[in-house]
Formats: structure tokens, C-alpha cells, sequence
């Protein structure tokens, strides 16, 4: 129960209720002030208006049938002091107010009018809301004589009290619609939001793909389209978490495997001679490398990964150190070859030993993959301006370009790359660990590769040219 009061639903429901009986209140609200005030204001400035208009047609001919015409179009009573006598001019529905409002003495405030010009009087008459205005025509030093007129303010009274009676049974039946197409209109929002996240709860067991129908909404459409990316992405992490698990497990399994069995062949067999008992602890040398190089490579990528490996950076001459990056690979035996072609005197900003990590495992990989020759050939030269650009070339069988953007990722393998025996230790992270190592650096990188012709991986950086003047 608690969570249907906390659902989207239920929230939307509510919100169209509460904005329904705003808007009731609201109208409520000018009914019963502001409509009455805005007559009150509008009535007077009519009355004040009659007044300026008998004013102006004071000296008329037709004054008379001026002020009764005024009278039946607004409905008001109209008593005129001319010449000493008083004239009154009413609507038959303010028949008897003449003995009240004759008997109105101007002499007794007639001081007071022209003083301030004009009086105007809000009052109440037998339950009736009612206005007085008095003012006089002529000048203040010649005084042509004094008006009067006053209005009842009940026609609008009536008709807002019936109006919010009126009001009340309307209220009630524009609740119950709202009540109904609020209902609806919630049931419009919230049903595709359900659908996604019936959807959504279908990603633990392996259902990635979310239907898009062409009546969602733009709004729903791109929150679907964004699902179903992540979702991609969450198949794609889980492919590749099981492919890690896969690969760590053989490349811990296989060094294990081949140190325990020549441990017990030293014991068992070659113990007492020295020659074979060299060999086979040449293996487990060689074998516990591997298992070094995979630890430390998966910790270098961890690292990296999670942000805690800080950059060191200093200056330095970028082309000695490839020299000595490059002399590294001497130890190889059979037809491979590292080939230098690096311009000197290059001088970069960087952290040394990241960045050598990133060569080294740039070259490595070349020498894993590259063709019968054995022949890596590595490049450094300046590029345009102030950019270098540093190159590995192989000439192996090339990647495929579906293949290519996915090469960067763990234990990836491009299929038609691996059909030879590796030349130096591999453990599947290299060319991960030198791509977060080049964007750590901010550095541009990337590969071009053909199938059949080889590859290229490069990275460029900014540096600086210093000469030797010796």
C-alpha cells in the first residue's frame, strides 16, 4: 500500500487535483473580491465621467435631455442645484429617494465641494451597497451650481450572488470531470514509464533490447533509445567480464600448469643433472616472468582505470629515451628486428616511466603480431608546428575496420591477427593500459591498419626542438 501512494501515478493524480482546485480557489476568489472592486472602481469612474458631461453641457439648451438620458442608460438618481432651485432626474426604479436626497442641504458642505472639487461617499442603504458623488460646475470664484448623483451597486451584487451559487454546483462537476480525465491523462503518462520499467527489470536476465513504438512521445523514445545503449553497454561489460575471467584464468592456469610440472621433473627426474635441471628451471623462470608481467599489468590498468595513478611530469629528451626503449628488445632470438628511424634532439612533457610503459608495450605487441619478416620498424619525427608523432609499424596480417575501434579494449583479440607464435611475453592488457596512459597525457592517438599489409599504431604530443651544437 505504501508503495502505490509513493507511485508516479498516484504523485500525477494528485498534482492534477491540486492544480484543478487552485484553479477553483483562484476564480472563487475574484468572484467574491476581485470582480466587486473592479465594479465598484468602474462604476465610479462612469459616475465621475456623467459628472464631467453634465459639467461641460451646463450652458446647453438641451441640458435636460442630456441628464435624463444619462439617467435611464446608467440607472442612476441625479439632483442639480441651478440658479438657487434644485432639479431632480431619476430611473423609475429609484422612485422615492427624492425625499431623502432633496432634502440634502449643498449649502451646509458646499465649501467643503469646492475645496476639494469632488466627494465621493461608498455607503450601505437598506442592506444595499449605494455611491454619492457631489461637485459643482463653474470655477471656484464663480460657482454655476452643484450635482449630485448617486447609484445603487446591487444589479452587479445580484448577479455575483447568484453567480457563486452558481459557482459551487460547477466546482463540483468540474471536479468530478477533472477527477476523471486526470485518471486518464495519468494513465497516458505513467503507462509507457511502466512499460521501461518492466523492460528495465528484464536486464538482470539477459534482456537487453527494448521495443520503441512510433506513439511514444519524443521525451519517451530518447529515454528508450538511452536504455537500450546502456543496455548494450551492460551486455557488452558483462561479454567482456566473462572474456577477463576467461583469459586471466588461462593465462594464470597454463604458466601454473608448466611450473608445476617441471618443478616435479627437477625433482623426480633431473635433480642430479645439471644440464637438463638448468633447462627446466630456465622454464619456470620463464613461466613465472609471464605470471609477473600479468599481475603487474592487471594492477597498472586498475590504477589507471580508477584515477590513482597521478601523472609525474617533467621535461626530456623523448629520443634518447626511445634509444634505450628499443635496445630493450636485443635479447629477442630468431628473424625479429626493432628498426629506429627517430629524429633527435626531441624534447617532450610527460610522466617517463608511463609513457615508456606505453612504448614499450606498443613495440611489444607489434613484434606479437608482425609478419614472417619479424621486422617492427619505430618512428619518431616532427609532424607540423609543434607536434611529434611516434610510430610503431609491423608487417603482419592487419586488422580488419570492423575490428578496429575494440582494439583498445582488455583481452580483446582481433581474429585475423594471431597466426603465429608470439615473439615477447603477452598478457592481452597492453594496448589498454597505452590508451589510458595517452589520454592521462591528453595525447592523440590511434591506429591505421590494412589486412594483409600491416599495422600502424601512433600517438602525437607536443614538444620542443633543441640542437646539439657539439
Amino acid at each position: 500500500m505504501k508503495k502505490f501512494f509513493h507511485s508516479l501515478r498516484v504523485k500525477v493524480y494528485t498534482l492534477f487535483l491540486f492544480f484543478t482546485a487552485v484553479i477553483l480557489f483562484f476564480l472563487f476568489a475574484s468572484q467574491m473580491w476581485l470582480v466587486p472592486a473592479m465594479f465598484n472602481s468602474i462604476k465610479t469612474r462612469e459616475v465621475v465621467e456623467t459628472a464631467e458631461m453634465i459639467k461641460s453641457a451646463w450652458n446647453n439648451r438641451n441640458f435636460p435631455n442630456i441628464v435624463r438620458n444619462a439617467v435611464i442608460e446608467q440607472g442612476t438618481y441625479i439632483l442639480i442645484r441651478r440658479d438657487g432651485l434644485d432639479i431632480i432626474y431619476y430611473n423609475e426604479a429609484l422612485a422615492g429617494l427624492d425625499d431623502i436626497l432633496s432634502s440634502y442641504i449643498f449649502d451646509e458642505i458646499a465649501d467643503e465641494i469646492v475645496t476639494r472639487g469632488s466627494i465621493s461617499h461608498h455607503f450601505t442603504d437598506s442592506g444595499k451597497n449605494a455611491l454619492l458623488y457631489l461637485t459643482y460646475a463653474g470655477t471656484p470664484n464663480n460657482v454655476k451650481g452643484y450635482i449630485l448623483i448617486f447609484s445603487y451597486l446591487e444589479p452587479i451584487g445580484n448577479t455575483i450572488s447568484i453567480a457563486q451559487s452558481q459557482f459551487l454546483i460547477n466546482a463540483g462537476l468540474l471536479l468530478f470531470v477533472s477527477a476523471f480525465f486526470s485518471a486518464f491523462i495519468v494513465s497516458q503518462i505513467s503507462k509507457p514509464v511502466i512499460g521501461i520499467f518492466r523492460s528495465a527489470d528484464k536486464l538482470p536476465t539477459g534482456e537487453f533490447n527494448i521495443a520503441i513504438n512510433r506513439s511514444d512521445s519524443t521525451e519517451i523514445r530518447l529515454l528508450k533509445e538511452n536504455l537500450n545503449k546502456a543496455s548494450a553497454e551492460i551486455a557488452k561489460t558483462e561479454t567482456l567480464r566473462k572474456d577477463l575471467l576467461a583469459n586471466i584464468s588461462h593465462d594464470l592456469k597454463t604458466p601454473l600448469t608448466m611450473i608445476k610440472a617441471y618443478a616435479e621433473m627437477i625433482r623426480d627426474l633431473s635433480g642430479n643433472n645439471p644440464e637438463k635441471r638448468e633447462k627446466h628451471l630456465e622454464v619456470i623462470i620463464g613461466e613465472s616472468d609471464r605470471l609477473n608481467a600479468l599481475v603487474t599489468d592487471i594492477l597498472d590498468l586498475s590504477k589507471l582505470q580508477s584515477g590513482v595513478a597521478a601523472l609525474s611530469l617533467r621535461e626530456f629528451d623523448f629520443s634518447a629515451r626511445l634509444s634505450g626503449i628499443i635496445s630493450r628488445f636485443s635479447y629477442l632470438r630468431g628473424n625479429y628486428s626493432v628498426r629506429p628511424e627517430i629524429e633527435s634532439g626531441i624534447f617532450i612533457t610527460a610522466d617517463v616511466t608511463k609513457l615508456e610503459q606505453a612504448v614499450y608495450n606498443l613495440v611489444g605487441n607489434a613484434l606479437n603480431f608482425t609478419g614472417e619478416d619479424g621486422a617492427v620498424t619505430v618512428r619518431m619525427f616532427a609532424a607540423s608546428g609543434n607536434v611529434a608523432r611516434f610510430e610503431v609499424c609491423d608487417s603482419g596480417n592487419g586488422i580488419a575496420p570492423e575490428q578496429l575501434p575494440f582494439i583498445w579494449e582488455r583481452y580483446y583479440k582481433a581474429d585475423n591477427s594471431v597466426n603465429h607464435s608470439r615473439a615477447v611475453i603477452g598478457t592481452g592488457l597492453g594496448l589498454s593500459i597505452v590508451k589510458n596512459v595517452l589520454e592521462l597525457h591528453g595525447f592523440r592517438y590511434g591506429v591505421e591498419s590494412k589486412v594483409g599489409e600491416g599495422s600502424r599504431f601512433w600517438f602525437e604530443m607536443a614538444y620542443k626542438k633543441i640542437y646539439d651544437n657539439k
